[in-house]
């Protein structure tokens, strides 16, 4: 399977920080990710491949970001997440809203369009 990509923007300038941050995530993920601190205009960047989204979930390369950034005063302000499997992403709605299983997901109800 082809490597996830996932982009987190931060609430600063230094590239300092964003190179910290690839540190921290490239130690705990344990080869399942590779990361790099950028510049991003005026905001710095890091760089995720996440190579084994199940060892190593969307979910928790966040919260370590987070955590990381918070060392810093620093907030991660959004991020960019490029194609990525159905199954990676329901695994994140199922650790956000902390389900034991996922729910059955319903289509639109009858007579409605799918775009609302």
């Amino acid at each position: 399977m082809k490597a996830l990509e996932y982009t987190l923007y931060l609430g600063t300038d230094d590239v300092r920080v964003a190179y910290h941050l690839a540190r921290v995530l490239n130690q705990k993920g344990g080869g399942a990710i590779t990361a790099r601190g950028q510049e991003a205009g005026r905001q710095t960047a890091v760089v995720v491949h996440i190579l084994e989204w199940q060892a190593f979930p969307l979910m928790r390369v966040l919260e370590t970001a987070r955590v990381a950034a918070r060392t810093f005063n620093v907030q991660v302000s959004r991020g960019v997440l490029g194609p990525a499997p159905r199954e990676a992403i329901l695994e994140v709605a199922r650790q956000a809203l902390l389900l034991d299983s996922l729910p059955v997901i319903a289509g639109p109800d009858p007579g409605e369009s799918a775009t609302g």
